[in-house]
């Protein structure tokens, strides 16, 4: 009896993931969701929650047609492993209006810093830090998966969350490629 029940809900969850992966358009147009990506229905409100530069300004997350907001951690593999698709992405479509913001949950600006340039990344993402992960948190708050990093949520040009994708992904590949240059085309008109 139990087994069934075990079963029955292992069953509930595959189903939900085969649900989720497909997904197949957004509120944002005819932009084609990927496997793990969440739609919301309606856009959630912007945070209030700051992220600074280095020299302690606010990061804002408005004003561009579409922001890709990374949470990671130099001491997280995954979110490593992920970082250059997150910089092929920006390559291929920041001059589109695509804007990649990069929030460190590491303590300081010389963590980050002394990582990001062993790294030879360069300065073509904006990096920002997430101070004691106080915008991290407020993610994980309402129905918007931070759970752990990596975790990414996918910004309006007024810095409302239209999806999010919980885990590493390859923010270069061809279906990723397809959801953003739909939601900035979707944007655009």
């Amino acid at each position: 009896m139990r087994r069934t029940g075990l079963l029955r809900l292992a069953g509930a969850g595959l189903f939900s993931c085969v649900l989720t992966a497909s997904v197949s358009a957004s509120a944002y147009g005819e932009a084609p969701a990927f496997a793990g990506l969440e739609v919301l229905d309606q856009p959630a409100p912007a945070r209030t929650v700051a992220l600074t530069d280095r020299d302690g300004a606010t990061v804002a997350l408005d004003g561009a047609p579409v922001t890709v907001l990374n949470f990671w951690a130099t001491w997280c593999a995954p979110c490593v492993a992920e970082l250059p698709t997150l910089l092929a992405l920006d390559a291929q479509l920041g001059a589109q209006g695509l804007r990649v913001v990069a929030a460190s949950l590491d303590r300081n600006y010389e963590t980050i810093d002394r990582f990001w340039t062993q790294q030879g990344w360069g300065e073509n993402v904006e990096v920002a830090l997430d101070d004691k992960g106080s915008l991290f948190r407020d993610f994980s708050a309402e129905d918007l998966g931070a759970r752990g990093v990596p975790y990414t949520a996918i910004l309006n040009s007024n810095g409302e969350i239209i999806s999010w994708y919980a885990g590493d992904a390859d923010w270069a590949s061809e279906p990723v490629l397809a959801y953003f240059q739909g939601v900035l085309d979707a944007g655009s008109q």
